[in-house]
């Protein structure tokens, strides 16, 4: 026979405190929300229904707190059915007019007061005509209910919710935490809300949305009263079709792609989060926005939005906003958008390249990082075919011979640079765009002159057996700038052998011969040379009559200048190495044994 389940009340309010709910200060969103669509139900408009909220203070005993509503009320089977039901939503059943515009959804609601108190009485009497009813809910799942006479309870339809306030939990219900509630949550609802407090009685909420019909400046003066910080422009909302309005604010930093977005919410105005991830495409993470809309679904905690297709396709409604407005400024405000690139170029970057035409507007603004300095990709496209490295590694090895050498040379190592620069021939006719290896610009740079080939052949040769424990060649060429005398070029080959090597010195006994090994059999000499410079006088004296030791030494310090200005990190081996050559020299300088 089939059997029913029990539910243990106090087990599902530990699972609401810890697991649902942020904080128990959600109670107050979730009475109010009740209120709000009680009048809703009733179409009592806004201008007329208001919701009241009373803290009762009584020195030594809890502070109370009562929520009053002049709404739709209920009947004595509502009551069993929508207070004393878990997961019974109201909004769903024949009680309220399924056109009617509800905020709440998931029926239980009612249950985080329980995180505040001990005890929830409710009031209430329906405008169906039907005695009024107490009902009494504890918090170890049992509930009382009456029906009352006509002198007993309220006199005219409506719900009042009286909480008191469970031990530790006191200042939940004081008037300074309730009036701050109170604001965060409901102070964009076009009904008032009354707060009565011992001090008085004062209404807040109930006026227009703070965005709306707001020039930029006033945006923006609005955004820094309210979040405390002066964000560089503002891009006002609106998606009609969700019932979405609202205000995209540039942020005044860079932030990192990967953190997470922090927008704030209102569902029908009532504030949802002030931390909702996902209302954008990961692109736009350069802005902060603030929206009411009337289509999004949330969670069942309130706190975040359900992902689903209107989500999703509210998200790219509101990236081809941000879209269109950065069309604009490209179009009619160029100096807005020059003060944009310079705090959010890597946000413009993501967009372009998946997006060629922004791609295209954009150019005359789009960082790079250059042997000839920091310009535009439209700058780098005027001085002709566009050459780039496509890490920083390989443009560092690159940049002081390519600079010397007036080449412009592109650093592809940043995010979304590389891919940015292989669209560019997709995007414009005759663009020619080339990746270059460090090897390449071992493999252009000038020959020595023909007089001088014979020695710098000979050099070649004396020096070749000094460099090839460590997999490196040895070459002479004729480059800028003469201050450099020498140059380390390495392709992925030969920095991936380079950091089996390292690893494999650190290994254990079980790993370290066999990533030897593989150290082995990946080298490729031809990928990492060092190449001298013939214009250099240290090179050229070492093309003399230098004795073995001699040119050894020199030959080593050069090697290791030349990892170290590429930015190499020196392997075990060649740290004993800079030891070693290091102390000759000073011997050498000191007259002692060579």
């Amino acid at each position: 026979m089939p059997h029913a389940f029990r539910v243990d009340l106090r087990g599902v309010i530990d699972l609401l405190s810890s697991h649902l709910y942020s904080s128990p200060d959600v109670y107050v969103r979730e009475l109010i929300q009740n209120s709000v669509d009680a009048l809703t139900a009733g179409q009592i408009p806004p201008s007329v229904g208001a919701v009241v909220v009373e803290c009762h203070e009584r020195p030594g005993s809890p502070p109370v707190l009562s929520i009053d509503d002049e709404g739709i009320g209920l009947t004595v089977d509502e009551v069993h059915e929508l207070l004393a039901t878990i997961g019974s939503s109201s909004k769903r059943d024949n009680l309220l007019e399924p056109s009617q515009d509800y905020l709440g959804r998931f029926g239980i609601g009612l249950l985080s007061c329980f995180l505040v108190s001990d005890e929830i009485r409710v009031i209430t009497r329906s405008v169906r005509g039907t005695p009024g009813v107490s009902w009494l809910g504890h918090s170890d799942g049992t509930y009382d209910l009456r029906e009352l006479d006509e002198t007993e309870g309220r006199s005219r339809p409506g719900t009042t919710v009286w909480l008191t306030a469970r031990a530790g939990f006191e200042d939940h219900l004081r008037p300074d935490t309730v009036r701050i509630l109170i604001s965060r949550y409901a102070n964009r609802l076009e009904q008032p809300i009354v707060l009565r407090t011992s001090s008085g009685e004062e209404v807040i909420g109930g006026g227009p949305l703070p965005w709306t019909e707001r020039g930029r400046v006033d945006l923006l003066d609005w955004a820094q009263a309210e979040f405390g910080e002066r964000f560089l422009d503002a891009v006002p909302l609106e998606l009609p079709a969700a019932g979405l309005t609202g205000v995209a604010f540039v942020l005044p930093e860079s932030p990192s792609p990967a953190a997470r977005q922090r927008h704030r919410v209102y569902l029908k105005r009532m504030l949802l989060s002030d931390t909702v991830d996902g209302l954008l495409p990961d692109w736009a993470f350069f802005v902060r926005v603030v929206i009411d809309t009337s289509a999004l679904q949330p969670l069942a905690s309130r706190e975040a939005l359900y992902e689903d297709a209107t989500l999703a396709a509210v998200r790219d409604g509101l990236g081809t906003a941000l879209r269109d407005w950065l069309t604009g400024l490209a179009q009619g405000d160029p100096g807005r958008l020059q003060a944009l690139v310079r705090v959010h170029a890597l946000a413009l970057k993501a967009l372009a390249v998946h997006d060629d035409e922004l791609l295209r507007l954009f150019l005359p603004w789009l960082p790079v990082e250059t042997t000839l300095g920091r310009m535009t990709l439209e700058e780098v496209l005027r001085r002709g075919p566009v050459r780039y490295a496509s890490s920083t590694e390989d443009f560092g090895q690159m940049a002081q011979v390519a600079t010397a050498e007036g080449m412009c040379l592109v650093n592809g190592g940043y995010t979304y640079d590389e891919e940015l620069l292989i669209r560019l021939p997709d995007v414009l006719v005759g663009v020619d765009v080339e990746c270059v290896q460090p090897e390449d610009l071992a493999a252009v740079l000038r020959p020595v002159s023909a007089g001088d080939e014979a020695t710098a052949q000979a050099l070649t040769r004396r020096c070749g057996p000094v460099l090839e424990p460590f997999a490196c060649g040895v070459e002479v060429r004729d480059f800028s700038p003469s201050s450099l005398p020498c140059l380390y070029t390495a392709g992925d080959d030969a920095r991936f052998a380079r950091e089996i090597g390292e690893t494999a010195q650190v290994a254990g006994t079980f790993w370290g011969p066999a990533l030897s090994r593989i150290e082995a059999a990946a080298i490729d000499r031809r990928e990492a040379v060092l190449v001298l410079n013939w214009r250099h006088p240290v090179v050229r004296q070492l093309a003399g009559p230098a004795a073995d030791d001699v040119l050894r030494t020199a030959l080593e310090v050069l090697y290791l200048q030349a990892l170290l200005l590429g930015r190499h990190p020196l392997r075990g081996r060649e740290s004993a190495l800079l030891s070693g050559a290091l102390g000759r020299l000073v011997e050498g300088s000191l007259g002692g044994p060579r």
